[in-house]
């Protein structure tokens, strides 16, 4: 497990003299130090990239597939290793860590077709001033790409901005989530056996400040980048003239009429709610009942909730695990507290199950302000 920076295909310890240590969710334990990078070392990342995007791009699209499917059959190999790792510093339960991994490979292996088809296209313009004529059109791959990763999906999240860019031919400078970096380090463990130009997949472990270094530098090209609404807008405001793609956070919601299956939709919301501890973007936030099932479906989906298994997550049947730091664990508290002095009603939950591992029972209010 390698617990340094990559930068330019070499492996760095270099930094800023403090150190990032990547925490077990669930037991508090010290998974890895890493050396918080200095401005010089993110610097460093941005030119690999920029020096290496005039050979990535010229790299034959079949080369590139072709890096692409062995890289996709080098995570299959370390499928196990690299779920447990994904559970260790995420808190992920290892049951959902595995589809995450096996998703991975997915886009990867999509990542790598779409190679294939990137191809020129000729178009006939035999119109008005056209006639006679055809048109050509070229995709050029558009530059560095700046990757800005959560910690909930540490491997999949980076391979959906690594390996299309890849695909296109665009160095990545990626700067991962703090609480869970060791996947993306292990990731480019695997990249460094692809023979790709030096630079083409950079990952910097830093603040937030080196981090804005990524983002305003006019030498990369895109800004790739998945988080909260509020980091994200403020990104975009300080990118520049940069491709900008934000992924942001969500407030899904379920709406249960008549026509709904009471028991199927239950199952599936109570899944959906607290699977890893609810940290998913698209987790269940709000559900809407019409009035006429409204009883009904509410005692249904409170069996369910009863039903989730929460505990550690190295466990194949649990569900509900750890929230990844005290910060979160605490917030989910104060969230429910102010919803009761609001006027809700606490169906399940509204308390911690084991706070020294960060466990936060399943919580279903009713009566919130919506």
């Amino acid at each position: 497990m390698r617990s340094e920076h990559y930068i330019g295909g070499r492996w760095s310890s270099a930094g800023d003299g403090t150190f990032n240590s990547v925490l077990d969710p669930y037991n508090g334990e010290v998974v890895a130090r890493i050396p918080h990078a200095a401005a010089a070392q993110m610097d460093q990342a941005i030119a690999a990239a920029h020096g290496a995007r005039a050979e990535l791009a010229a790299l034959p699209a079949e080369e590139r597939a072709d890096r692409l499917e062995r890289l996709a059959e080098a995570i299959a190999e370390r499928h196990e290793d690299l779920a447990q790792l994904i559970r260790r510093e995420a808190g992920k339960p290892i049951a959902y860590a595995r589809t995450e991994v096996s998703r991975g490979i997915t886009t990867v292996k999509l990542a790598a077709a779409e190679a294939r088809r990137l191809k020129d296209e000729v178009i006939d313009v035999d119109y008005d001033a056209g006639k006679g004529r055809t048109a050509i059109v070229r995709r050029i791959p558009v530059g560095p790409v700046a990757a800005i990763t959560p910690f909930n999906f540490p491997l999949n999240l980076v391979l959906h901005k690594l390996a299309p860019a890849l695909a296109m031919g665009c160095p990545v400078v990626l700067k991962p989530a703090p609480q869970a970096p060791l996947t993306a380090l292990a990731l480019a463990e695997l990249i460094d056996t692809l023979d790709l130009p030096p630079g083409s997949f950079n990952v910097v472990v830093c603040g937030n400040e080196v981090a804005e270094r990524l983002v305003t530098d006019a030498r990369m090209a895109m800004l790739s980048f998945t988080g909260s609404d509020k980091v994200g807008w403020k990104l975009k405001s300080i990118s520049g003239k940069k491709k900008v793609a934000l992924e942001l956070g969500g407030n899904a919601a379920v709406i249960v009429d008549e026509g709904s299956d009471l028991s199927a939709t239950a199952k599936s919301v109570a899944y959906g709610a607290y699977l890893y501890a609810g940290q998913i973007c698209i987790s269940t936030q709000r559900i809407y009942a019409v009035d006429a099932v409204f009883e009904a479906f509410r005692e249904r989906l409170v069996e369910e909730v009863d039903k989730v298994v929460s505990g550690d997550p190295a466990k194949d049947d649990v569900v509900n695990g750890p929230l990844i730091d005290d910060h979160h664990f605490a917030r989910i508290g104060t969230w429910v507290s102010e919803a009761q002095e609001a006027g809700a009603e606490v169906l399940c939950g509204g308390r911690p199950l084991d706070a020294a591992h960060r466990l936060y029972a399943p919580t279903l209010l009713t009566g919130t302000d919506p």
